[in-house]
């Protein structure tokens, strides 16, 4: 091998390992910094909506920094018109809502007793049934949990709310002069390869997160509706709190539904009002199954409904709840990852 080509194997050397330093290090700032993984993930979920429509702007003449002070403007105006409707409405329903929780608390306990009683009188003679002793120090955890940490809840979501439209706004305005820069390290034998991973991925993720946002608002709205038709209490709270859910695949739509449930066990309610709330939920998931997922985003993220289960069993063993939200599209990125290096590297050898 001639001394320039030892040169050129050094150079592809030091930048891949510049690359995966700075890769490795900006990944542990993210995560081990507290509030900065959920910023950054609502930075870019803000970075993908508002994309296109900056790109529109800029096509037309204006400079980036203008293109993305216009969309960010409206989102700030259309925010606050919302707040000023909703957030009174929503804090005195959290309100009301937080202060009947040890009640509701208990509700979830008598039902879990009775659906363990009648689910043990099948099991029974196969094996022994205890869900309620495996669940109901997690409801009293929790219940105490919320309680005494709420204030330190409320000064969390503070520093995101405050901390993700900032970064949002530099990763739209800068993000494409940091991703050429980021490029630029790498070597030229993979330079077509991460040009092309970066374009599929992207596309990817903001057709992905573009989709579920249109599902979730649309869960959300029908349940809202629904729920307020039939004078149901915290019906905002809930149906918010169904539209965030829903984007777990599967288990989300049951996680939605049953505070509903316990809250109408709670007050009384009798099977006829169980059912028109079920009645609600089902009809909000079927719109979704039926018409949303079908046409919107099973186009998007095509994975086996095997995969998208253990990605987010998997999700919630590392992260919980927000590991389940975020499951599907890591999982489809990483799926379009490999593909790609898998093609690269056959074509390579061919």
């Amino acid at each position: 091998m001639s001394n320039i080509q030892k040169a050129v194997v050094r150079e592809r050397r030091i930048k891949l390992i510049f690359l995966l330093s700075g890769m490795l290090t900006l990944f542990l700032t993210v995560t081990q910094t507290k509030n900065l993984l959920v910023s950054v993930l609502l930075a870019f979920v803000g970075y993908y909506l508002l994309a296109p429509a900056v790109d529109f702007l800029e096509r037309k003449g204006l400079s980036r920094t203008f293109a993305t002070a216009v969309p960010f403007l409206f989102v700030i105006v259309t925010m606050t018109v919302l707040g000023q409707i909703f957030i009174p409405v929503l804090i005195e329903q959290f309100s009301g809502f937080q202060g009947k929780l040890p009640q509701y608390a208990d509700a979830a306990s008598k039902l879990l007793m009775q659906f363990e009683l009648k689910a043990s009188a099948y099991l029974s003679p196969i094996s022994s049934f205890d869900l309620r002793g495996q669940i109901e120090p997690s409801i009293s955890l929790w219940t105490k949990s919320l309680f005494e940490q709420l204030p330190q809840y409320l000064s969390s979501s503070l520093t995101v709310l405050l901390l993700s439209p900032f970064l949002a706004f530099f990763i739209l305005v800068d993000g494409r002069d940091f991703l050429r820069k980021a490029l630029a390290l790498v070597p030229n034998n993979l330079f077509e390869l991460a040009l092309n991973l970066n374009h599929q991925v992207s596309s990817q993720m903001g057709g992905f997160i573009r989709a579920r946002l249109l599902e979730s608002i649309i869960v959300s709205i029908c349940i809202w509706l629904g729920l307020f038709s039939l004078g149901f209490p915290y019906s905002l709270v809930l149906a918010i709190f169904a539209g965030v859910m829903n984007v777990i695949p599967y288990l989300g739509p049951v996680f939605g539904a049953l505070p509903a449930v316990i809250i109408s066990f709670a007050n009384g309610g009798n099977y006829p009002d169980l059912l028109f709330i079920l009645a609600i939920y089902g009809g909000a998931q079927v719109l979704d199954t039926v018409v949303i997922v079908p046409f919107v985003v099973a186009k998007i993220v095509n994975l086996h409904p095997v995969t998208v289960v253990l990605a987010v069993l998997i999700g919630s063993q590392f992260m919980g709840i927000l590991g389940m939200i975020i499951s599907i599209p890591v999982f489809s990125a990483l799926k379009v990852s490999s593909i790609a290096l898998y093609r690269h590297f056959t074509d390579f050898r061919a």
